[in-house]
């Protein structure tokens, strides 16, 4: 379904937050890179809680990858399923991959 990558400076999410990168779409030996879409997500600690925002994918490096069809614009993904899907995908990343666990801050993501 998906490829993440995580981007962050250790030490520094409470005041630079992190990116998150996704390539969604279908995988396989007969699918090609046009079954694939780039997405970002700016991730940042607030007071409350964690945040996730879409952003534009274009000034990402990942969005030049031979893995991806399509680099998508904050606006082809607001209000889509493409939102849903990255929304799931990243809060599955923060909740799963102790690799990324400096990105909580302390809080507990709950899926």
């Amino acid at each position: 379904m998906a490829v993440y990558y995580v981007h962050w400076t250790l030490g520094h999410v409470s005041d630079q937050g992190a990116n998150i990168d996704l390539i969604i779409g279908e995988w396989g030996e007969a699918m090609t890179a046009d079954n694939r879409s780039a997405l970002a997500l700016a991730y940042r600690l607030l007071d409350t809680s964690p945040s996730l925002m879409i952003i534009d994918a274009q000034a990402r490096p990942f969005s030049n990858s031979p893995l991806v069809g399509r680099v998508l614009r904050r606006e082809d993904v607001i209000g889509t399923s493409f939102a849903q899907d990255a929304f799931a995908v990243a809060d599955a990343v923060l909740a799963q991959d102790d690799r990324v666990a400096e990105l909580l801050g302390g809080y507990e993501m709950n899926l």
